[in-house]
């Protein structure tokens, strides 16, 4: 053996070093292979398509049938049957989120949306924009109005707070003690008119008066 080793820079042992296996170096073999190319991992790993075809897994999505009366209604009239809707399942006292509200009433109707054709889904998405923007136009129409009715009681609620912040002889209010005389008044507020009885009551405190 007179070839020179590359790696142990020294002539090759032949059978006496351990990389030599079926009288072939197993390192120069190595690399050998690597030069010539192997296959990549794009290669060897199937796609997804072959996967699934293998598993004998076909996947596929049936559309329903478009029921009768949602052909023939419009987005506009599906909006005012889900607000008839909402006015007759949940009371006005009653909080619940449009995502609720548009599951209710679809599950209702018999429809499984997303299994309806596009067009029929761009029907319904329609009816659920239209009934949702009216719904928040109520609510701000209704918030305007609690806010008139209340600042209307504030003067009055200022002093029956600073009154009682003098009782528990309180010099400065904090949110949790107006939170707290609220409850013990059993009073229903927006949050716009706890903050300003909050800030009036204490410039009250403050002065004395």
């Amino acid at each position: 053996m007179d070839n020179l080793c590359p790696f142990f820079k020294e002539n090759c042992h032949g059978n006496e070093c351990i990389m030599w296996k079926n009288e072939e170096c197993l390192l120069v073999t190595f690399l050998q292979r690597i030069q010539e190319g192997v296959p990549s991992i794009e290669e060897n790993v199937p796609s997804s398509e072959e996967t699934i075809e293998r598993s004998g897994i076909i996947l596929h999505r049936e559309e329903a049938e478009v029921p009768k009366w949602l052909k023939t209604s419009t987005p506009e009239e599906l909006a005012v049957e889900m607000l008839e809707f909402k006015e007759k399942e949940f009371p006005k006292d009653e909080k619940v989120s449009f995502h609720t509200l548009s599951r209710f009433f679809w599950q209702n109707k018999g429809v499984e949306r997303f299994f309806l054709p596009s067009e029929a889904q761009l029907k319904i998405e329609r009816a659920n924009y239209l009934a949702e923007r009216q719904i928040t136009k109520e609510e701000e129409t209704q918030k305007k109005r609690r806010l008139a009715e209340e600042k209307e009681e504030l003067p009055s609620l200022v002093s029956q707070c600073v009154d009682w912040a003098r009782i528990n002889s309180l010099k400065r209010l904090t949110l949790a003690d107006v939170d707290t005389f609220i409850m013990e008044k059993e009073l229903d507020l927006l949050n716009e008119t706890k903050r300003a009885m909050y800030a009036m009551a204490n410039v009250k405190l403050k002065s004395g008066k």
